[in-house]
Formats: structure tokens, C-alpha cells, sequence
């Protein structure tokens, strides 16, 4: 089964790719494409990334066999740039969703691989019949997700999502994580508006409108917010409760000292 799948991830990558294109995927600290997008080259920046997120999980599933392939933190990068240059915050949704996927799959590469097999297994079979680029990256973020809700406690979940927050270019710690978080998200299309209040039991009560993450069986998927609160703030960010709204959530953000510790992926609805 595994041998087929990485012949699979093989041939996604094969489509991803072209003759002659302006964007390759590279190790974030050599600068060099390692296996399996050693000279390959893709047409955008999306593409790209998704290829550094297909590549990521391929070599996360090779490393169990041989375990001196390196872990390589993987990202898109144009032709003509750096890899330090090509670390700019994503400005659109399918290059967001699949830094985040390609940053917490190589977080995973030392973890058990079931959760890896699940979203890739996942993510191969969607990609035959789902031509939208952005609900194929939302996807994976929904995959993740769900993933990771099941498998692991709300520690090992901050674990997981501090250090693959840790992988991003992070900006420093700032007084208003929670407006910034949103902006960002707002400005890569994940969201098209937001608005932050107080709760009336205390912390902050978020409105997301066009929240574009699906829902999973009627749950809120934050785990987008957690790894940006995670990037801006040192605690981890405690989710209380989430409610439907006609054109997205209101969820709320509450104080550390409230318990129990609720998940940091996936939200139940009030």
C-alpha cells in the first residue's frame, strides 16, 4: 500500500509540473530541491506550494524505510529568488493552506504515520475529481484537522502546532495576536471579514464571516487561527465554544484558566 501511494504521489507531482516553469520547490535552508521535485518546475507559486506540501508527505513516508533522508523544511520559491526571499507571508489561499500543510506534515515526519497516511490518502483521492485548486488546499487544512483532533490530546496537539508554527516565518510577539491573526487569514481570502468584541464570561468573542474552512459534522476546524496565534504569541490560544452564523462562526477565545482544555483543531458547536 505504501509503495503504491508514493508512485501516486509521484505522478501528482508529475502533473503538478512543467517543461519549463518560473517556480521549483526547495529546502528551505539549502536552496536545493531534494527528491522527489529535483528538477521539476511548476507554472505558479500555487502549484508550487501544493507541490511542497505532496512532496513533504512523500518523504515523510520514505523516511521510514530509510531513515537518513533528511527532514527537509520544503517551500515554494521563484527561480529568481532566495529561498530567504521566497519566505514572504502567502498572498493567496492555495499557497497559505499548503505552507501551513507542508510546515505540520514535516512536524509529523518523527510522529506516527497514520495521521500523514490518512490526509494524504485523502487529498490523492480528491485530487482526481476536484479541479478548484482552493477547496483542493482547503481540503488538506480540513484533513489535518480532523486528523489530528482524533489522534492526539490537547497537549500533544500544542506540541504539534507550536512547532509547526515555529517553522513558519514568524512575526514577533504583539500585543493584538488576535486582529493580526485575522487580518491574515482576511487577507489571503480564508475569511472575507472578521470583527473581535469582549464575552461576556470573558476574553473575546470573534466573528468570522466567509470562513471559507468547512465545517466537520457541524464542528468548527480552527486549526488555522491556532497555528497564527501560535506565531504571535507565546500561550496557547484557548478555544471555548463556536456558534453557526448565516455566513460563517462566532467563536470564542477564552482565558487560560478555564477548563477543560479544549481542542486546538476542531471546535464543538454550542
Amino acid at each position: 500500500m505504501v509503495g503504491h501511494t508514493l508512485l501516486d504521489i509521484r505522478a501528482r507531482l508529475a502533473e503538478l509540473s512543467v517543461a519549463v516553469g518560473p517556480y521549483r520547490v526547495v529546502s528551505a535552508k539549502t536552496g536545493h530541491s531534494p527528491v522527489p521535485v529535483s528538477g521539476l518546475q511548476f507554472p505558479t507559486r500555487a502549484t508550487a506550494a501544493e507541490a511542497a506540501s505532496v512532496a513533504t508527505a512523500y518523504r515523510t513516508a520514505l523516511r521510514r524505510y530509510d531513515p537518513a533522508v533528511r527532514v527537509q523544511d520544503l517551500i515554494a520559491c521563484d527561480r529568481g529568488l532566495s529561498p530567504t526571499d521566497s519566505r514572504l507571508p502567502a498572498d493567496d489561499l492555495p499557497e497559505y493552506c499548503h505552507s501551513i500543510t507542508a510546515a505540520l506534515l514535516e512536524t509529523l515526519s518523527r510522529q506516527d504515520g497514520r495521521v500523514q497516511r490518512t490526509v494524504m490518502d485523502r487529498y490523492l483521492e480528491a485530487a482526481e475529481t476536484t479541479p478548484d485548486r482552493d477547496r483542493l488546499s482547503l481540503l488538506l487544512i480540513e484533513s489535518l484537522a480532523e486528523a489530528i483532533d482524533s489522534h492526539y490530546a490537547t497537549r500533544r496537539q500544542y506540541e504539534l502546532l507550536r512547532a509547526t508554527a515555529d517553522r513558519l516565518p514568524g512575526p514577533a510577539e504583539t500585543e493584538t495576536p488576535v486582529r493580526e491573526t485575522l487580518s491574515v487569514l482576511r487577507s489571503t481570502d480564508l475569511l472575507r471579514d472578521f470583527e473581535i468584541g469582549p464575552a461576556p464570561s470573558g476574553g473575546h468573542r470573534v466573528g468570522l464571516h466567509g470562513y471559507r474552512v468547512r465545517d466537520r459534522d457541524g464542528d468548527c476546524i480552527v486549526l488555522p487561527i491556532a497555528v497564527e496565534l501560535l506565531r504571535r504569541q507565546s500561550p496557547p490560544p484557548r478555544f471555548g465554544d463556536a456558534t453557526r452564523t448565516v455566513d460563517g462562526w462566532t467563536v470564542r477565545l477564552v482565558s487560560a484558566a478555564e477548563t477543560p482544555e479544549p481542542s486546538l483543531a476542531i471546535v464543538p458547536s454550542a
